[in-house]
C-alpha cells in the first residue's frame, strides 16, 4: 500500500499545485477584469464629457447661425423699406414731372391752335 499512498500523495500534491496555480491565474484575471472595468468606466466618463462638450458647441453654432439669420433678415427688411421709400419718392417726382409735361403739351397745343387760327380771330373782330 505504500506505493499507492505515495502515488496518491503525489497526485494530491500535484492537484494542490494546480489549485494554487489556478488561484493565481484567477487572481490575475480578476485583476485584469477589474482594471478593464475601471478603464471602461473612465472611458464612459470621457465619452459622456465629450458628448456634453459637443452638444454645447453645437448649441453655440446653432445660436450663432440663428443670430446671423436674424441680422440678415433685419438688414433685408431695412433695405426693402429703404427701397420702398426711394421708389415712392421717385414715383412722386415722376408723377409731378409727368403732370408738367402734359401741361406743357396742352399749353403748346393751345398756343399752336391760337397761332394757327389768329387770322380768323382778327378777321372776325374787324
Amino acid at each position: 500500500m505504500a506505493p499507492s499512498n505515495d502515488r496518491i500523495e503525489a497526485a494530491i500534491e500535484k492537484l494542490t499545485n494546480v489549485s494554487i496555480e489556478l488561484k493565481q491565474m484567477l487572481a490575475v484575471h480578476e485583476l485584469r477584469i477589474t482594471n478593464q472595468e475601471k478603464s471602461s468606466g473612465e472611458l464612459h466618463v470621457v465619452v459622456d464629457k465629450r458628448r456634453e462638450e459637443l452638444d454645447q458647441k453645437l448649441k453655440e453654432v446653432y445660436d450663432t447661425i440663428r443670430d446671423r439669420d436674424d441680422k440678415i433678415l433685419t438688414e433685408i427688411k431695412n433695405v426693402r423699406e429703404e427701397h420702398n421709400r426711394h421708389y415712392n419718392c421717385l414715383d412722386s417726382k415722376f408723377n409731378a414731372m409727368q403732370k408738367y409735361i402734359w401741361l406743357a403739351i396742352g399749353g403748346g397745343m393751345v398756343i399752336t391752335w391760337v397761332l394757327s387760327n389768329i387770322t380768323n380771330f382778327i378777321k372776325f373782330t374787324h
